[in-house]
């Protein structure tokens, strides 16, 4: 009885006009988006190539002038565009994507959007979680939200009940239906988006292009339950379709939009933290103080003599002026850091915005991404100035007095641009990306339990009548 409840339901379903209109809706804007990003990334790529190829040529020029300015010079790390953006953009326009260092300190990260139009970047890309996210949780809610209502206003309700049919089997009938009718909505649209994604030479055949697949499909899976789980739940609150339709509607606005706007009014209200003026006011107090308690002669400098006795106690100071500032500003940004982390947690109450999260953390990209580079760069900071100094040691026309911004007080001497370390960004590995998409999914499961538990009992009480 369960099997042709599901079968049955399913067919009703695809033969649906509203099922017929949002799947060619879905598979318009899966073929458009997957168009549009193939010229994306291709443009992203070119501009990146081109930055990259000009970072290089800059450091080898420094090398040519002596080692000490590949240490103090301050580099820009722009993140490489991914090639798994169709799946999930993270909000890459607003999302930091470039972290700016030198041997002697990370300073700090900014958005470079290498565009010539910034305004470009204020819509939505056309991505798989966005599809997923708005287009087939709308669809689903419209499948689902006269399930039960709808039936009692046809007086079919009744009838099916009197079947020997179980209120339970019923209800897991029509919920699996609802399940499988919405994954047969989406797998064509992912697969045409492959199609076109592959043929173009966007993506390659690969196990980390198969981990990232088959983890979006059972992502995909399990928000489809838990909106379907909702949309039943709407539909066993109401004697009426249309009472349905609108508790849907609401509910559906408020994960869309209050849920995820409620983390930044948390992060606000709730995990108050510095402005940049406060910080400001901070490093210009801790400097005015260092650089009055600095000895005198501490901005004293004899350029062509590296040994003047006046350059160590530069040094020093200019060292003193970094490390107050660094000590400031990475206070700060740990702050930033865990005030997005506690908001973020506000965005746990809605399904959508948990899909989001899962997704980003399974392409490795996003917040995740940019923490380990953040992570990895100070590593490599200090890899790099360890470096640095065991070469400036070599150096006997060197004093090796540091200094973390001139060429003064150390090693002039030239250096091969195949001996400097690069800073190369390691990508999350599929088990990383699991640990950090593993709250999401279990909370998916949750929800999914719970949202149809609640249904349950609320149907064993429905008045059929």
């Amino acid at each position: 009885m369960l099997k042709t409840i599901i079968l049955t339901d399913i067919k009703q379903n695809i033969q649906s006009f509203k099922l017929h209109v949002t799947f060619i809706i879905m598979m318009v804007v899966f073929t458009v988006g997957s168009i549009a990003y193939v010229f994306q990334y291709r443009d992203a790529m070119e501009d990146y190539r081109d930055y990259s190829s000009k970072m290089l040529d800059k450091i080898r020029k420094e090398a040519d002038i002596n080692t000490t300015r590949i240490a103090i010079e301050k580099n820009d790390q722009l993140f490489a565009p991914l090639n798994n953006g169709f799946i999930d953009d993270a909000k890459s326009q607003f999302t930091p994507n470039n972290i700016q260092y030198s041997a002697y300190n990370v300073f700090g990260y900014s958005i470079s959007r290498k565009t010539s139009n910034p305004y470009l970047y204020l819509s939505n890309d056309l991505n798989w979680v966005f599809i997923l996210s708005i287009i087939t949780s709308f669809s689903i809610l419209l499948l689902s939200y006269d399930a039960i209502s709808g039936e009692r206003e046809q007086q079919t309700l009744k009838l099916i009940l009197s079947n020997a049919v179980s209120r339970g089997v019923l209800l897991f009938g029509k919920y699996f239906s609802i399940i499988i009718s919405g994954v047969l909505m989406v797998l064509p649209g992912l697969l045409v988006s492959l199609i076109i994604l592959i043929l173009s030479g966007t993506l390659k055949m690969s196990s980390l292009l198969a981990f990232e697949t088959i983890g979006f499909l059972v992502l995909g899976v399990l928000f489809i339950s838990t909106i379907s789980a909702l949309g039943l739940l709407c539909s066993v609150v109401s004697r009426t379709a249309n009472v349905s339709l609108l508790i849907g509607l609401t509910l559906w606005a408020v994960f869309l939009i209050f849920s995820p706007n409620l983390a930044v009014f948390a992060a606000d209200q709730l995990f108050k933290i510095k402005n940049s003026e406060t910080i400001q006011a901070e490093e210009k107090t801790a400097k005015d103080a260092i650089n009055k308690a600095a000895p005198e002669g501490s901005w004293s400098m004899w350029g062509n003599n590296p040994f003047f006795p006046k350059h160590e106690l530069r040094a020093k100071n200019i060292t003193n002026l970094m490390n107050a500032e660094k000590q400031i500003k990475d206070e700060w940004y740990n702050s930033q850091f865990r005030q997005y982390e506690k908001a973020i947690r506000f965005t746990y109450l809605s399904p959508i915005s948990i899909l989001g999260m899962a997704s980003e953390s399974l392409a490795g990209s996003g917040y995740p991404r940019f923490r380990k580079n953040w992570d990895d760069l100070h590593t490599y900071q200090n890899q790099f100035l360890t470096w640095f100094k065991a070469i400036d040691a070599k150096d006997p026309k060197s004093p090796h007095w540091y200094n973390p911004e001139e060429d003064i007080s150390t090693s002039r001497e030239k250096i091969k641009f195949e001996e400097i370390p690069l800073y190369t960004e390691r990508m999350m590995t599929i088990p990383q990306r699991l640990t950090k998409a593993l709250p999401g999914i279990m909370l998916l499961v949750f929800y999914s339990f719970l949202l149809f538990g609640i249904t349950v009992v609320m149907f064993n009480r429905y008045d059929v009548r």
